[in-house]
């Protein structure tokens, strides 16, 4: 999506979501609403024969005045007949309101599920480069909170296109039963109207720091809630109850605004309503001296009219209020697409069995002056334990992500075997690398449920057999054995316990190159001789790249990759 579609307005932003939802469902939902603001304009019109019936029974030539043989012939229907029609077509517009409902509520929901499916593809499938830059708070807003948002102001204007296809009904049906009355009537109205385009340019204001202040309220709620252990430790609560305070209370004030605006608008439409209602009353009577039997119906579809106006124009506040979550979503998902990495199907694996060669590799990062590797050169031998150590900021964690084919270079070339890793190459080879982290992920289910993360073809024996190979056999002394529940982020099994499982876990894809980035930084000496011991003993099967300087690890190792900065 291009930067002018975004730009786009109102109507590219419906655009954009009626190309979510579909034509052909969204040409159910408009006949059914044709159909029901055509029974109410039918309705209405049938009070001209009752009331003359109840004003005047002897003359039926008010009746007639709706036009032709039909007019005529509803004037000789009795009054019970009339009275069941009526009441008929009311039914029958409440059966069509009701599909009406149903279907905007369906179009609504699968609207929101679709956007949040959209919107992690796009995410999960962009460039780690350009996604390493986003905040992931942002994104976590975006898919919960912002696309419900966005299903609101989709159902929003589906009930703008249904009080508007109901207005015209009823503005038809005036037209034919006084149309000097009811052109007075709108020749007021858009008077009103222009009143209100002006109020509104005020309110148009207020979306956008309303999403940008909701944005922020999910980022401080996460990132509290990620590193609310540091916190309490470092004593940091009241920093982040004041940052949280100070974020809640600016929604705070733009919703109190909003609603403020609001309430005024109700009341100055409430007002002109009743002024323009004594006009309209003036006026028929008065002026143009219209029989009782069609004023009242008049009378009956403009007090229809008024709150359906109102309605609109609550719809319309709602909508403008909240589009700039809408724009906001879009350009994100036009961002992460744009920084798509290219679909690969499944191949063979790159053929592994003599080195990984860097030549004068260069990376940087975005906004910076320094690179963070500056014609780089290494061999690295398959089969080998290879440590990489280095300071802070030297350049271990990007080293590892371009061994891994997470990113590529700016400069310089990367080989496994002789074969570039490039384009499609970088993918492919990507799925014969495992990475374990110094914070393990474990998410709340079963052992075994968290071993087939990203193995789904992995049996049993496969996870018993990781296991051993991680030093992970306290497993299966467990009373319920792999059917263990882990708890939040692993919190039922200790530090070295969870380590231990996420090895085994990278184990189970049999990779050519594991990655352990400071996996016994935080474990105590046994947890951090068994992770040393399984090095051991895979040795020669499958290529470790080890960061960090605890002496276990690098004591193991073949090759002893040193980085300072600049490297």
């Amino acid at each position: 999506m291009s930067d002018r579609e975004i730009r786009g307005g109102d109507a590219g932003a419906l655009a954009y979501l009626v190309r979510k939802v579909g034509g052909p469902p969204l040409a159910v939902v408009g006949l059914l609403m044709v159909l029901s603001s055509l029974t109410e304009g039918i309705g209405l019109l049938l009070l001209v024969p009752i009331t003359q019936i109840v004003a005047d029974p002897g003359a039926a030539g008010a009746a007639q005045q709706l036009g032709g043989a039909w007019g005529a012939a509803l004037a000789d229907v009795p009054l019970t007949a009339l009275l069941a029609g009526f009441v008929g077509l009311i039914a029958l517009r409440a059966g069509l309101m009701y599909a009406v409902m149903v279907r905007r509520t369906e179009l609504s929901l699968g609207l929101v599920r679709d956007l949040r499916t959209t919107i992690q593809e796009a995410i999960i499938t962009a460039d780690w480069r350009w996604l390493s830059a986003q905040r992931s708070a942002d994104h976590a807003s975006l898919i919960v909170n912002q696309a419900e948002q966005v299903g609101r102001e989709a159902d929003r204007a589906l009930d703008l296109a249904s009080s508007l296809v109901t207005l015209i009904g009823l503005i038809a049906a005036a037209l034919w039963l006084a149309w000097p009355l009811t052109l007075a009537t709108l020749g007021l109205g858009a008077l009103t109207a222009v009143a209100w385009v002006a109020l509104r340019r005020r309110e148009d204001a207020l979306g956008a720091p309303f999403a940008a202040a909701y944005v922020a309220l999910q980022g401080h709620v996460a990132d509290g809630l990620t590193h609310l252990r540091a916190a309490r430790i470092a004593g940091a609560q009241e920093n982040l109850a004041r940052d949280f305070s100070a974020t809640a209370r600016q929604i705070e004030s733009i919703e109190r605004r909003y609603i403020a605006v609001g309430h005024r608008a109700h009341l100055a439409l409430q007002v002109v309503a009743a002024a323009m209602l004594a006009l309209l009353v003036w006026f028929g009577l008065r002026v143009l001296a219209l029989p009782l039997a069609l004023f009242v119906p008049v009378l009956a579809i403009f007090g229809r009219i008024v709150p359906l106006v109102g309605n609109m124009q609550q719809g319309w506040r709602a909508w403008r209020f909240c589009r700039p979550a809408l724009d906001h979503l879009r350009g994100t998902v036009a961002e992460a697409r744009a920084a798509a990495e290219p679909v690969v199907a499944e191949s063979a694996p790159i053929p592994f069995a003599d080195s990984i060669t860097l030549d004068r590799v260069d990376f940087a990062f975005a906004g910076r002056a320094q690179p963070v590797l500056d014609k780089f050169s290494c061999t690295i031998k398959a089969g080998t334990v290879v440590g990489i150590s280095g300071p802070s900021g030297s350049g271990k964690s990007t080293l590892a992500d371009l061994l891994s084919g997470l990113i590529a270079p700016d400069a310089g070339v990367i080989r496994v075997d002789g074969e570039p890793l490039a384009g499609e190459n970088r993918i492919r080879w990507r799925r014969q690398v495992a990475y374990v982290e110094q914070v393990p992920y474990l998410f709340d289910g079963t052992i075994a449920a968290n071993l087939g993360w990203g193995s789904a073809s992995a049996d049993r024996a496969d996870m018993e057999r990781a296991l051993r190979d991680a030093s992970a056999e306290f497993v299966l002394r467990l009373p319920q054995g792999l059917d263990t529940m882990v708890g939040e982020v692993g919190r039922q099994l200790s530090g070295g316990e969870r380590q231990r499982i996420s090895l085994a876990r990278a184990l189970l894809r049999r990779p050519s190159l594991i990655i352990l980035d400071e996996v016994t930084a935080a474990l105590d000496h046994a947890n951090e001789a068994a992770i040393a011991q399984t090095v051991q003993n895979l040795r020669g099967e499958c290529t470790f790249i080890v960061l960090g300087h605890r002496p276990a690890l690098h004591a193991l190792a073949d090759q002893v990759i040193a980085l300072t900065d600049g490297d």
